[in-house]
Parts: structure tokens; C-alpha cells; sequence
């Protein structure tokens, strides 16, 4: 089984308003990680090495920056996909992402940078918490909680409709994994709606046709 849904890094293809106060090197420092890190959600092993030393690099460039720090844990996580695998060596790579996660988490409520990078840290986060097997690393609670704090930001109808569709797909994706069918589908049609011609619309046009026919 793998640990990391595909769902999981629709977000990276997100349209995201570039805040006025980044450079524009961050900025296409930053673009180029979520490429190298979609590309490794395939879980080739050299593609997720490449995503993780992307991911150094580019921490190395803008140390403690939460965002940053949410693509390193969430690469050092992609390690831990085939859990079948050598299970001990790949529980503590995923278990190192983990913390660093935990890390991102713990920073947010210090950072004074533009909203929408504190937004993405945390779907980052979340995603990863929901896609993981529970039951080897009980994070389905916290992830879910992280969802609920998103859908509950005062200006989520400002952002991105992309993020926006993004953040509903993750509520789905919990309230499955939670077995509650209806919310299920009630997100799922929220996704569709928000951003019917983007990923995770699609994504989510697909997931609500495999369970209406």
C-alpha cells in the first residue's frame, strides 16, 4: 500500500497569487521544488532522492521558512511510500519527514510572512497526515484537525480557487478515511465546484463517479 495518495500533491499544481512581498527568486526557487516534488509522488526512488535534495537546497537558501520545511518533511515522507519494503528502514525515514512536519506546524504561529505560504504549509502537512496508513502512524486525527482549521480561516472564500478546491478535497479524503459517506460526497461536490477544470476537480469528478456510477 502506499502511503502518499496521488491526491496528495494535486496541491503543488495549485495557481497561487504570488504574494507582493516575495522575491521573485523565492519564488521560482520555490515553483521548481513543487515540480521535483509532484514528480517524485510517483515513488521512483531516484525522482523522490531528487525531491529530497531539492528540498535540502533549497532550505539551505531560506532556512526555517515553514513552506520550505513542509516540502522537505513532505519529501523525506515520500521515502516511506512502499512501507512493505524494508518496513523499519522506511517507518524511520517517514517518521524523519514526520518531525519535520511537526516542526512546520510549531513555527506557523511565529511566521510573518504572506498567509497564503502559512495556508500551503499546513495542506501540505495535512495531506500527508490523511494519506498515511493510521494505523502504523496515527496522524488521521491531527490531519483532520489541520482540515478543519483551514476550512475555517475568516478569508478562505479569498483564496485561490485552486487552494480553496484543494483544501475541500482533503476534507473528503478525511471524512472517507473517517467512513462517513455523505460528507464524502458533500466535498467532494464542493471540489468539483469550486474548481470544476482543475486537478483536483478532476480528481474529484473521478472519485465521486467511481462511488454513483
Amino acid at each position: 500500500m502506499k502511503i502518499i495518495s496521488r491526491s496528495l500533491l494535486l496541491i503543488i499544481c495549485l495557481t497561487v497569487v504570488a504574494p507582493s512581498v516575495a522575491s521573485d527568486q523565492f519564488l521560482s526557487d520555490l515553483e521548481a521544488t513543487r515540480v521535483v516534488y509532484l514528480a517524485a509522488t510517483e515513488g521512483d526512488k531516484k525522482k523522490v532522492r531528487k525531491a529530497i535534495r531539492a528540498a535540502k537546497k533549497l532550505e539551505n537558501k531560506y532556512p526555517q521558512h515553514p513552506l520550505v520545511l513542509a516540502y522537505k518533511g513532505g519529501s523525506l515522507a515520500l521515502r516511506g511510500m512502499n512501507i512493505g519494503k524494508r518496513p523499519l528502514d522506511r517507518m524511520r525515514e517517514t517518521e524523519e519527514g514526520l518531525n519535520i512536519l511537526d516542526r512546520t506546524l510549531r513555527l506557523l504561529p511565529r511566521f510573518k510572512g504572506d498567509d497564503v505560504y502559512a495556508i500551503e504549509a499546513k495542506l501540505v502537512t495535512a495531506f500527508v497526515f490523511v494519506n498515511l496508513p493510521d494505523g502504523v502512524f496515527h496522524r488521521l486525527r491531527e490531519g483532520t484537525h489541520i482540515i478543519e482549521q483551514l476550512l475555517a480561516y475568516p478569508k478562505f472564500k479569498q483564496l485561490p480557487q485552486g487552494m480553496q478546491a484543494a483544501i475541500y478535497l482533503a476534507a473528503a479524503i478525511s471524512a472517507d478515511s473517517y467512513q462517513k459517506p455523505s460528507e464524502y460526497m458533500r466535498y467532494l461536490k464542493l471540489t468539483i465546484d469550486t474548481d470544476p477544470d482543475g486537478r483536483n476537480g478532476k480528481d474529484a469528478k473521478a472519485r465521486l463517479a467511481a462511488i454513483t456510477g
